[in-house]
């Protein structure tokens, strides 16, 4: 049996929002709003986003249609999205490097410097 929330169309935007933003997951809006239906935040979010309700989960997801995001949030969020690449980058950088390293220590100094799975602790390092 479905249980029909009453809320006003601001109202469940606003909770979707603080979903798809993190701030809260939707077990905690469900806690926080007093939400009876165990699957309302998700079918609120797939009525936003122009889902049909009985969708067959074959059609990929639309863009979110009708948020009342702002365009200030959405620069902040692109611009986070272009430092987390930048860092990204750097750490695979980082990890190359290693790699050309490792290679040249083994075989220039004959160092193995990799790490042997299930090797034991030397006494002396404690």
């Amino acid at each position: 049996m479905k249980i029909k929330e009453h809320r006003s169309e601001d109202i469940k935007r606003r909770i979707v929002l603080q979903v798809l933003s993190g701030e809260i997951t939707k077990e905690q809006a469900r806690e926080i709003y007093k939400i009876k239906s165990k699957s309302a935040v998700l079918e609120w979010m797939r009525t936003f986003a122009g889902i049909p309700a009985k969708s067959s989960g074959t059609d990929p997801i639309p863009i979110l249609k009708n948020m009342d995001i702002s365009s200030d949030k959405i620069y902040k969020l692109k611009e986070q999205v272009k430092a987390l690449e930048q860092a990204l980058k750097l750490s695979q950088l980082k990890g190359k490097a290693y790699q050309i390293m490792v290679q040249i220590a083994k075989e220039d100094y004959n160092l193995d410097l990799e790490k042997k799975f299930g090797a034991k602790q030397s006494k002396n390092s404690k």
